[in-house]
């Protein structure tokens, strides 16, 4: 009886249990609402929802919705904040059923706003991002100061290919270095401060490498796919800029430290030297090039290592701005970011020899086992003034210094015994660049819709590598023939090489634009026109020696350590004259008219010819009875632009864009010299080389649901006119050169798809692009002729340098207001592009897919502080270059077995493994 007794309680107690918790459910009422900026729209993503008569608190959603459940039937009073607005109070009734609906608008905080112009507030968001995107002239795809914030990465180059459509091309330590637009490399690109371009620091190209630029001190990245007439016409690939962060409408404090470890350096030595023996300047830059350089002008002090244990990164950054004077007419702003990094590689690369063999079957003479030890220290400094005259004239002076020093060494093994040689050399590197940035900029509202603005600008690019220095020192296996075991001959000391090499690229600049709005047939319409000058200045220094040792007394000098080496010096100690000492002279004039034309009430109409006019010349210290040793090349190129945008809808827009743009060849390309390559000399090609200009189509769906939320669909086309593509050429009987040269028409199209779109707390930001392309150059091919091995030269029609056929991109994200969190897991895959154009058919190097994993987050402490973590490369993906040629046809020609290879159908020829780096930190925002 009891336990009947006990069982009907507990039934009981369940019943009235579920009964009350219906009651409860029945009374118990949810409300959902959305805050909005009142003036734009915008959601205000971690506005504080209060409810006055329980004093519980809720926070808006990356959507810009929130919820709030268990509210009884009545009348309730809610209080909404949020920094820089006025703090709304809204009297809501919640319905006895259903769920009741409420909409917020906040309106900034006109005490914290000029009087006279509206600051730089909120131009780092996403919304502000999409609202460009949306109504932009070109078509352009943004990422917000945010964004890159809460990403995983710490340079402009690893932002790059979170874009659609860009991929990167990594240095040896795997940062990303170089963008690839749509498979358009590098030459196909410009690059932008605040739509001002800048000179690279590259020693050969005009290019810029984005691994310069710390992230943190931008307000946005910008990469614009189609040309207006209004911007510069050197980008067939694209148009990246780079707009930094700009004076804040009020006070702006934002701090930042954080360490890091990568963990290669847990089975793998840092390698380190001593830089105090460096010699900035070679022997000949500091006597004069008629001195004969001595032993003792080459110390070895840098040849000489250590091992420093588990290197730790280091990361910090400081931004102060504000507004300042009575009608805060005063605007400035510094921010500054420093990193200093450890980068080590692990790779395995097969060095091939100067041609194939017999049908193009690859050949190699040696496999190097290759470790990296790299610092990278990287600084960014960006200032800006600016002065509010009045209501319609306004001053700006930019400046930006970014420099990125470099300190590797380099250490090779040959562990393969395929010439029963073993080799270890040792290779020291200290590279410093830098680019310095001065704009001064007037902006005026004349009468009557009349604008003009100007730009003075000055920058100045340097890269400076002093003192290279590498040695090596090789010893022979020997196999008994009896006994089968290995034994080993002398240690021979081998030859030491010396390497100056420093470059500069100076620009003065002139902008000068005028824009008048008027009508035309009833319509708004805006015409303008524009003026640029440049004169630039590149100078190129390259002094190389080789210093050989001296026999000893029985045969050639054994090595027991650098210290001991005794060496001459190579060709007198002179160092000949070479035409890779130059100086490059080039003045570009452009014009341009534009006009902008709402043609219907739904339909935009923007067009106009770009001109511009190259002058160049170029001198050379080549010997005087070399080709071409100096010269001047001259030419004009009229650029039309014409692009529709149509209003579907408020949020959706039809675009169409034609326009045509150029790449000038690298200053390389047109040196009747260069350098000698691993297996080939390289010359420029002034006397038949021309630049390139490509016809380009694009058309895009734009659909923008919300003010975060995004959805694009794109197409495009591009016919390139004389593309450059490097060749061999026949020097010597069995010698070959690469030259640049222009092969007719390449073709390069494709689709593009983006999608952004937030639910609650979670959100999903994904892009992917197919790319193709063809272009059909000259390649040589080897055979057995009536006079014995020969080669020919055939055409071969391949995809351009660098495209990748599928490239993709996925962030999921996670933001919870409440307890302060934002967690982000980006994949990034790139499908298999050519990494490296051989001169042979069928022998391109490729570079394999690659699949990358890096997550981010942000935790808020207490009041303004904040940790947060970056994990890059956190599944460890190789970078793997490969021939696509037959391994098996390679064994079966009676070759030894090679390492690393898995697949009969192709070869592996570079494996290099850079591991997984973290880094946490803290952050600081007022």
């Amino acid at each position: 009886m009891p336990t009947t007794f006990t069982s009907f309680i507990k039934k009981t107690v369940a019943i009235f249990s579920f009964l009350i918790f219906l009651a409860c459910a029945a009374f118990s009422q949810t409300l959902k609402g959305r805050v909005t900026d009142a003036i734009t729209g915008d959601p205000l993503t971690g506005a504080t929802v209060k409810v006055m008569e329980n004093s519980s608190r809720h926070f808006v959603q990356l959507d810009g919705t929130f919820t709030i459940k268990n509210l009884k039937a009545g009348a309730y009073h809610l209080q909404v904040s949020y920094l820089s607005y006025k703090t709304s109070q809204k009297e809501i009734r919640v319905n006895a059923s259903g769920i009741t609906q409420v909409s917020i608008e906040m309106n900034p905080d006109a005490a914290e706003l000029s009087t006279v112009v509206i600051g730089a507030q909120g131009n780092a968001s996403d919304r502000k991002a999409r609202s460009l995107e949306k109504n932009a002239d070109a078509l352009l795809n943004v990422v917000s100061a945010k964004t890159i914030e809460l990403s995983p990465d710490l340079t402009v180059a690893n932002v790059m290919q979170r874009v659609s459509g860009v991929t990167i091309e990594r240095s040896s330590t795997g940062e990303g270095r170089y963008p690839i637009i749509r498979g358009m490399e590098k030459r196909y690109i410009n690059t932008l401060v605040n739509g001002i371009k800048i000179p690279s620091p590259d020693n050969k190209n005009r290019y810029v490498p984005l691994d310069l630029f710390p992230s943190e001190i931008l307000d946005r990245l910008e990469v614009s796919k189609s040309l207006t007439p209004s911007m510069e016409a050197d980008a067939i690939g694209g148009s990246i800029n780079l707009v930094m962060k700009d004076a804040p409408s009020r006070l702006l404090l934002q701090g930042n430290f954080a360490a890091g470890y990568n963990n290669i350096f847990d089975n793998q030595d840092y390698r380190q030297f001593s830089r105090s023996g460096i010699s900035t300047h070679s022997p000949a830059e500091l006597n004069g090039p008629a001195y004969a350089a001595k032993p003792s002008d080459f110390p070895v002090g840098l040849l000489n290592y250590t091992i420093k244990n588990r290197p730790i990164n280091l990361n910090a950054g400081l931004t102060i701005g504000n507004r300042l004077g009575k009608d805060k007419q005063f605007g400035f702003i510094v921010s500054g970011s420093y990193q200093n990094n450890y980068r080590g590689t692990s790779s395995t690369f097969f060095l091939p020899n100067a041609q194939p063999n017999v049908n193009n079957i690859p050949s190699f003479q040696e496999i190097h086992q290759r470790q990296y030890s790299t610092q990278s220290s990287r600084l960014g400094l960006n200032a800006k003034l600016d002065y509010q005259i009045n209501r319609k004239n306004k001053i700006s002076w930019y400046n930006l210094f970014v420099r990125l020093e470099d300190i590797q060494e380099r250490n090779i093994v040959d562990t393969i015994v395929l010439n029963s040689i073993v080799n270890y050399e040792d290779r020291s590197t200290v590279q410093k660049q830098s680019i310095y940035n001065s704009t001064l900029q007037g902006d005026h509202d004349l009468n009557n819709g009349l604008k003009f603005d100007w730009s003075l600008v000055y920058s100045l690019a340097n890269n400076r590598i002093p003192d290279q220095a590498k040695f090596s020192h090789q010893y022979g296996m020997i196999v008994n023939s009896q006994t089968g075991q290995l034994s080993r001959t002398p240690d021979i000391l081998q030859n030491m090489g010396r390497l100056w090499m420093s470059n500069s690229d100076k620009d003065y600049s002139a902008y000068a634009n005028i824009t008048q709005k008027t009508t035309a047939l009833d319509r708004p319409m805006e015409l303008k026109a524009g003026l640029v000058f440049r004169d630039k200045t590149r100078t190129n220094i390259y002094n190389e020696y080789t210093l050989k040792p001296v026999p000893g007394t029985t045969g050639p000098q054994t090595y027991s350590n650098i210290n001991n080496a005794i060496y001459l010096v190579d060709n007198g100690g002179f160092s000949s004259p070479s035409g890779n000492n130059y100086t490059f002279k080039e003045d570009l004039t452009e014009a341009y008219v534009q006009f902008k034309w709402q043609i219907l009430h739904k339909l935009e109409v923007l067009g106009g010819t770009r001109i511009e006019q190259t002058h160049q010349h170029y001198d050379t210290q080549s010997d005087p009875s070399k080709l071409y040793r100096f010269g001047s090349i001259d030419y004009t190129d009229i650029l039309p632009s014409l692009q529709f945008k149509y209003a579907l809808t408020e949020t959706q827009n039809l675009r169409l864009a034609y326009y045509k743009a150029l790449a000038r060849p690298s200053f390389i390309d047109l040196i009747p010299d260069g350098i000698q390559g691993e297996a080939f000399k390289e010359e420029g090609n002034p006397s038949k080389l021309n630049h390139s200009t490509a016809d380009n189509l694009d058309f895009r769906y734009e659909f923008f649901p919300g003010q975060t939320d995004q959805l694009l669909l794109g197409a495009f086309y591009k016919n390139i006119k004389d593309p450059i593509e490097y060749t061999a050429v026949k020097t010597g009987v069995t010698s070959q050169t690469l030259i640049p040269s222009n092969f007719g028409v390449a073709t390069n199209y494709g689709l593009e798809a983006v999608i952004t779109k937030y639910f609650g707390p979670f959100g999903i930001s994904a892009n992917y692009t197919f790319t193709k392309s063809s272009i059909t150059t000259d390649k040589l091919l080897t055979f057995v002729g009536p006079s014995g091995f020969s080669s020919k030269t055939v055409q071969e029609t391949r995809p351009l340098q660098g495209q990748s056929n599928h490239v993709g991109n996925l962030s999921l994200l996670y933001k919870n207001p409440s307890i302060g969190l934002d967690i982000q897991a980006a994949f990034v895959y790139t499908g298999s592009r050519i990494a490296l154009v051989s001169p042979y058919f069928g022998l391109d190097y490729w570079q394999a897919p690659t699949k990358q994993i890096d997550v981010s987050f942000e935790k808020s402490l207490i009041k303004k502080f904040s940790i947060y973590g970056k994990i890059n490369n956190l599944t460890n993906t190789p970078l793997q270059l490969e021939l696509h040629k037959s391994y098996a046809e390679y064994l079966a020609a009676g070759n030894k077995a090679l390492g690393l290879q898995t697949d009969p159908d192709k070869f592996i020829v570079q494996k290099d493994y850079f591991k997984t780096s973290f880094l946490l930190g803290l952050r600081y925002k007022l």
